[in-house]
């Protein structure tokens, strides 16, 4: 999964670009300087592309948890034009296709194992990846900042973007796209006002929506393209910088100016369990947990899972209990932020660094078809 294209970030932040890949346990931050690619938990370094590679980079995506990255340069030193996109190679350090689109600079990226978009302000551009070659354009709602999402893989996977009314989003089932015909319309009417934020679960199954005004978090689903809950982020309009679910779906982590993080249940769990969504608070429509970020910051998010902590002689007893999940928050400024969350609603830090000091720890890195 991706995260949504951010608004300009503060002359003073460090961080041009976030996104985390698919499985959410790797995050590539792209500077000035190049582009860093992180294990989320533990954290450690494992790719660093300097400028002398790369250039300054604008917009850096992973495939999965491979050797593949998609780069579309920009900054004080840019390789490239705003409007083509790099596919780097790292087991072979070096630029391996490269693609352009015409219409103005790529906002956004996209990228799984079998299709490559590109989003620019009125037109998302769909490539095939296995060979790179041009599929088709979609028109799209005038989107200045890139806001877009994709989610699950193979038939599963689904793009979503802003449409031409107002607080509409169209629905593109990926695999469906080919040169020769134009798709049939799939709309969700999500909000009076301008979209601001997007994210598609793992599975591609549900979307989640967020208005200019911030204020009202929409899920749909995305087969039916039926409303199936509404959550209330609070009652002051602020910036939505990032929506993102968990890779299971059952929660969804929203951050935005107001430098709170909220956590929200997505669905109904049976009795007993101990996720129950009616045993975690008593207002379903608003969070179950929720914890404070550095202000003046633009920070992106995903899940990480946590095995239950215990002691030697307990081992067995821990295997079988639940893993505790945390979110991870890469922040504008360069800070490291990983808060662990229970069914109270509790939140705890469990880790914090500054990013771009950290070094190489450990050699992870798995080379891909």
């Amino acid at each position: 999964m991706t995260i949504s294209a951010s608004p300009t970030l503060p002359s003073n932040n460090v961080i041009k670009w976030v996104s985390y890949n698919m499985q959410q346990d790797c995050v590539v931050v792209a500077t000035e300087k190049g582009v860093r690619i992180f294990n989320c938990h533990p954290l450690t370094e494992a790719v660093n592309l300097n400028e002398d590679q790369v250039g300054s980079i604008r917009i850096a995506q992973l495939l999965h948890r491979s050797n593949i990255i998609a780069l579309v340069s920009g900054g004080l030193r840019p390789k490239y034009a705003p409007n083509t996109l790099m596919l780097w190679d790292d087991s072979k350090k070096r630029c391996v296709a490269e693609c352009a689109v015409q219409g103005g600079p790529i906002l956004n990226v996209f990228i799984n194992s079998s299709r490559l978009v590109l989003v620019q302000s009125k037109r998302v551009n769909i490539f095939g990846l296995q060979p790179l070659r041009f599929l088709r354009a979609e028109e799209s709602g005038v989107n200045p900042i890139g806001v877009a999402a994709m989610g699950g893989e193979s038939h599963s996977a689904i793009l979503v973007f802003p449409s031409f009314k107002l607080g509409t989003v169209q629905l593109v089932a990926l695999e469906q796209v080919n040169s020769e015909k134009s798709l049939a319309p799939s709309v969700v009417s999500a909000h009076v006002g301008e979209i601001a934020a997007l994210a598609v679960n793992t599975q591609g199954t549900l979307l989640a929506t967020g208005s200019a005004k911030g204020t009202v978090i929409r899920i749909f689903d995305t087969r039916s393209r039926l409303q199936l809950n509404e959550l209330r982020r609070g009652t002051d309009p602020s910036t939505l910088h990032c929506l993102t679910f968990s890779p299971c779906g059952s929660f969804l982590a929203a951050s935005s100016d107001k430098s709170t993080v909220h956590i929200f249940p997505t669905r109904e769990r049976n009795e007993g369990t101990s996720w129950n969504r009616k045993n975690f608070f008593d207002d379903t429509k608003r969070s179950c947990a929720q914890f404070s970020l550095p202000e003046d910051t633009v920070a992106k998010l995903a899940f990480v899972t946590e095995e239950a902590e215990g002691n030697s002689e307990s081992r067995e007893s821990v295997s079988t209990s639940p893993s505790q999940m945390s979110v991870v928050a890469i922040c504008s400024n360069g800070t490291f932020h990983r808060f662990s969350f229970n069914k109270e609603g509790l939140c705890e830090r469990r880790a914090f660094d500054y990013l771009l000091q950290l070094g190489s720890e450990q050699d992870f890195w798995t080379t891909a078809v």
